[in-house]
Parts: structure tokens; C-alpha cells; sequence
């Protein structure tokens, strides 16, 4: 049985940031991308996962780290029962604060040099990143249904001091706290024309459905449908279809957070009904409308 926690922790910096725990059977996730770094710990099992053009592995010890912008799936390997996991969606401002502390100057973001690390002090950080915030039943007590009172067992403070060693400790074994900047597929090199007006149509209009069609979109950019799919694939490395379902999922995401039960959030996002939404939802972020708003609403 799939089982999905969130968790906001305080990043040291005046950001909160979300953590997700989990453990899958048969989660898999669609072709996507974040806005964040997803900086995460295998805790138990192994994972697949489609990153830059190569099927990758991760085993239990592993860190997985997902620069933002960068197109991948995921799911549990093959002949393996499940996958359970620690993921921190690190916003690219905070990681270049954390970057900073951790000794790079020029207060930009840090870049990866691999995207599977084997590194048994990384590990270890993130082992009492675990621990701090509840670690397997303790954390599922804290933010399961009908378990409010149980809170108490998860220690805010302990989780974002362990939050910033894990991170600043990621930075120093691997980053160095080098530039993404130049670096392929981290959403930051200049665009074509033809993308940015896309993408920019497709984040303004994205619940919109008779404004973000393949097209209008191709009315407005000027040139014909395949071309407007090709360079947006390649700039992307997803379909406008796809990305425009990131970014409905993504809005979704903070309605929900802000309060917006999922049936709203639903039509307020262009998704046809709370089932539409909760299909996209699961598959773009390891778990339901319903039980995401109720982690985020624990704290």
C-alpha cells in the first residue's frame, strides 16, 4: 500500500520547506519537473528513476538529487517490494543561501555533480533528518488522520537544524557550491522566443482551456503546431500539454495549501473535476489532494 506524508519545516532563512516521506509499491510518476531541488534519502527498497536521458538507480543509502528544471520519472525498481524515501523540495533561493553558508560566494544557487551520491556522511545527515521528524511510525502518528494530539512527538526546531546540516553538509561533499548557471536542463539558459511566449501563456492562461490549446498556442507564437511542440520539447523536455498539467498541478498545490478544499482547487485550476485533479496530482507528486492539505494543515 502507497503511504505519503508531508511536512513544512522552517529552512533557517525565513522560508518554510516542504518534506516528504513516503514509502511506494506502485507509485510511479509521469514525466516531470520541479521548480525546487528535490535533495532526497533512499530510506529502504530501490528506485528507478528517468533523469537526462538515462534510466538511473537507487538503492537504500542513496541521495537523489533532482536539480529544478530538470525533466525525470520515477518508480520502484523491478523485483524490489517497495520504495521508501526522504525528499526535501528545496526552493532555488534558499539553496543559494544555504550555498553561501556553506561557503560559495556570488550568492548563486550550488550545482550537482552527480545526480545518485553514495556518500556515508551525507547519508548520515540525512539519517537524523529522518530521525528529527519522527522517523517511519513516529512521523506517521504526528500527521496521520485523527492523530493530531500526536504532534507533539515531531520537534520543529530539531527538524530544521537537522534540515540545515543535511543540506549544507550535501553542499560541501558535492557542490562546492558551483553556478548552475550553463549547466543542461536547469531551466535558467536563455529561451527561445518561440518557448518563453508559450510558457508564458501557458502559466498565465493555465486554467484557461480555450487559450492554452495547441492552436492558439501556435497562433500566438506564429509558426505552425509541430514546431511549436518541437522547440518546446527540446527546450523543456516536456510537451506544452505536459507542462501546462505541471502547472495546473502545481497551482492546485498552493490553493490547497492556502485552504481551498480539492473540488475547488479542481476548477479554479482547469482540471475537469476533483478526480481529473487527483489522478494528475498523484502522479506529478506521490500523493492525493486530500491527504497533502491535511499534512500542510497539521502545522
Amino acid at each position: 500500500m502507497d503511504q505519503a506524508r508531508v511536512v513544512k519545516i522552517g529552512s533557517g532563512f525565513g522560508t518554510r520547506v516542504e518534506v516528504l516521506r513516503t514509502t511506494y509499491q506502485s507509485q510511479t510518476f509521469a514525466r516531470h519537473s520541479h521548480d525546487t531541488y528535490t535533495l532526497g534519502l533512499v530510506l529502504g527498497g530501490a528506485g528507478t528513476f528517468w533523469c537526462r536521458g538515462t534510466e538511473r538507480f537507487a538503492r537504500k543509502g542513496d541521495v537523489v538529487v533532482i536539480p529544478p528544471g530538470e525533466v525525470h520519472t520515477g518508480s520502484v525498481s523491478s523485483g524490489v517490494d517497495s520504495l521508501s524515501y526522504l525528499a526535501v523540495y528545496l526552493p532555488v533561493g534558499v539553496a543559494a543561501l544555504h550555498a553561501e553558508a556553506a561557503g560559495a560566494r556570488g550568492g548563486k544557487p550550488p550545482e550537482f555533480g552527480s545526480l545518485v551520491l553514495r556518500d556515508s556522511v551525507v547519508r548520515r545527515a540525512y539519517q537524523e533528518l529522518d530521525q528529527a521528524i519522527g522517523s517511519a511510525e513516529g512521523f506517521r502518528r504526528a500527521h496521520g488522520q485523527g492523530h493530531a494530539d500526536a504532534a507533539a512527538d515531531f520537534d520543529e526546531e530539531a527538524a530544521q537544524e537537522a534540515m540545515c546540516v543535511a543540506i549544507t553538509v550535501l553542499i560541501r561533499r558535492d557542490g562546492e557550491g558551483r553556478s548552475l548557471i550553463g549547466t543542461p536542463g536547469c531551466g535558467l539558459r536563455r529561451e527561445p522566443r518561440i518557448v518563453s511566449l508559450v510558457r508564458e501563456v501557458l502559466e498565465d492562461s493555465y486554467a484557461k482551456s480555450d487559450e492554452t490549446t495547441l492552436q492558439v498556442l501556435a497562433q500566438r507564437a506564429g509558426v505552425t503546431p509541430f514546431r511549436v511542440i518541437r522547440a518546446f520539447r527540446e527546450a523543456t523536455g516536456l510537451a506544452p500539454h505536459q507542462y501546462l498539467i505541471q502547472v495546473r498541478v502545481e497551482r492546485a498545490r498552493q490553493f490547497l495549501a492556502d485552504g481551498a478544499v480539492p473540488s475547488l482547487a479542481a476548477l479554479m485550476t482547469g482540471f475537469a473535476d476533483q478526480s481529473h485533479l487527483t489522478y494528475h496530482f498523484k502522479k506529478h507528486l506521490g500523493i492525493t489532494p486530500g491527504n497533502y492539505q491535511r499534512c500542510v494543515a497539521m502545522r
